[in-house]
């Protein structure tokens, strides 16, 4: 009893000398906010794509696939959010806080993907989906980060839709420039050649959810959608948090 009042009576201390604040406006969280505040929750700039039957992320891929002439089988896409300064500044400043800050925060990311899912369950947009696949990192940045975001946001898709996540399949083979710092017309070139798939054989006949914190020009899915193309059967939909679209 007595280590039990202690033990409130500590963490009341450390609540008032470091008070949870929110990612996006800085402000404290009060008890019933879980890591973002009711204001910047309700002030995400969504997409509504899941309502769409063929949104703006349908458009973009559709039209990247035509324009490489290739054979890749795409079936849906969706963005949660709109990133950018115009519709949604603080969504994407707790992005990029999450990521790039003083103190990176994994839990930023599993809960918008837990928040997405919920909004999203439903919509037919992750119907007969057989797994989630979190856009990989290069070992070296997922060391220097300390976690892949994209794996964090399916964390927080699956535990909601109850689909399984696949880490071992899909992988960076080298590190390149971050595509949200590069120019548009470099982030083809930037991802040539960047994934592989291991193990080929065991997504024939699937349908595979790629997962990404944000989409801009399309190349770093393209990029992991066009090694599929061999896969017997292989059908491919795409998800992110943020779509970098003005």
């Amino acid at each position: 009893m007595i280590l039990g009042m202690l033990s409130s009576a500590f963490h009341a201390v450390l609540e008032v000398l470091f008070p949870k604040c929110c990612p996006a406006c800085g402000g404290k969280l009060v008890a019933d906010e879980q890591i973002i505040c009711a204001d910047c929750l309700a002030s995400i700039p969504r997409t509504e794509h899941a309502i769409l039957e063929q949104n703006g992320i349908d458009l973009l891929f559709q039209g990247l696939i035509q324009k490489e002439k290739c054979t890749v089988r795409y079936e849906r896409g969706a963005s949660f959010a709109y990133y950018n300064k115009e519709r949604g500044m603080h969504f994407r400043t707790m992005i990029e806080r999450g990521k790039f800050g003083n103190h990176p925060d994994p839990q930023i990311f599993y809960f918008l993907g837990s928040l997405a899912a919920q909004e999203y369950i439903d919509s037919d947009i992750f119907d007969e989906v057989d797994c989630l696949v979190p856009v990989p990192l290069h070992p070296r940045r997922l060391r220097q980060r300390g976690f892949n975001q994209a794996e964090y946001i399916c964390k927080g898709l699956s535990d909601v839709l109850h689909i399984p996540i696949d880490t071992e399949h899909l992988v960076r083979t080298r590190n390149n420039p971050h595509q949200s710092r590069s120019e548009f017309a470099q982030r083809k070139d930037n991802v040539k050649d960047l994934f592989a798939i291991r193990y080929p054989e065991e997504w024939k006949n699937k349908h595979i959810l790629l997962v990404d914190d944000v989409i801009t020009s399309g190349s770093t899915m393209m990029a992991c959608m066009k090694k599929t193309t061999p896969i017997r059967g292989c059908r491919i939909s795409v998800f992110s948090l943020g779509w970098a679209h003005k």
